[in-house]
């Protein structure tokens, strides 16, 4: 299950440029964490609400921020709560929603159909 994490409300300037960089998304598809039961995390998401809506953001990142072609989990971090959300504006990586339940979704496996 996805963490939730309350956040406040970005300005609309914010939340443009949010959307505009996170079609970054698509470029970064094959890049995946090999994890050792077989199974691979690439964007493994978190979630929260906003004053707007809500927000959907990965929690697992290759070390280096223009990303890697390495699968070894010694190449990637895993974050949590604030510090996730934090590295997820950073490397503009933040995807909005009208709600929640759009976000919850996303965050449990919907991006994956994509």
């Amino acid at each position: 299950m996805a963490d939730s994490l309350k956040v406040k409300k970005l300005t609309q300037e914010q939340q443009d440029e949010l959307r505009q960089k996170a079609k970054r998304w698509d470029n970064v598809k094959n890049e995946y964490r090999q994890n050792s039961d077989g199974t691979r995390s690439s964007h493994k998401m978190a979630w929260g609400t906003t004053d707007n809506g809500a927000i959907a953001f990965p929690t697992v990142y290759p070390k280096e921020r223009a990303g890697t072609s390495s699968h070894d989990p010694k190449d990637w971090i895993e974050l949590k709560g604030r510090e996730a959300l934090d590295t997820a504006k950073a490397r503009s990586e933040v995807y909005h929603f009208k709600n929640p339940k759009n976000a919850a979704k996303w965050s449990e496996g919907e991006y994956k159909k994509n």
